[in-house]
């Protein structure tokens, strides 16, 4: 039984909505001008290791993509979050960046990226993640 302090499960459902929208029209499909329409413009961020700011994953998320144009979503998502958890404001997903082998780049091994958002007020205002600076992924495509 839900206690008149939680929020209620449709609202957790439409932040999920968000991030995975997020997700995918921006990072899919390499489109940063779709950040102002997911991020609030008072985004923070909570890695260290990664631009502040709106502005600064904006200019992040062009560099990613510099000189790639945007791609049309697909009907089916490219990569698939391996898990995605709502509960109240806080959204989590893991998902998988298969990376070569250092010994056998034949060979591959799951790299799993986990990220957390605040969403408020229908957009996302706080950003965790569990990329760091020492162990970076060589790819995330």
């Amino acid at each position: 039984m839900a206690s008149e302090n939680s929020i209620p499960l449709s609202l957790a459902l439409q932040n999920k909505q968000i991030v995975l929208d997020f997700y995918r029209n921006v990072f899919e499909a390499q489109n940063p001008d779709a950040i102002k329409d997911y991020v609030a413009e008072d985004y923070k961020q909570n890695n260290p290791h990664l631009p502040a700011g709106r502005s600064g994953l904006e200019e992040l998320v062009r560099k990613i993509f510099e000189g790639k144009a945007p791609l049309p979503l697909s009907a089916v998502p490219h990569r698939e979050p391996e898990l995605v958890l709502a509960e109240g404001d806080l959204v989590v997903m893991a998902v998988c960046f298969p990376q070569p082998e250092p010994d056998d780049p034949s060979r591959t091994y799951p790299f799993f990226v986990f990220d957390a958002f605040r969403v408020q007020d229908g957009k996302i205002s706080e950003h965790w993640s569990g990329i760091n600076k020492i162990a970076p992924p060589k790819h995330l495509d």
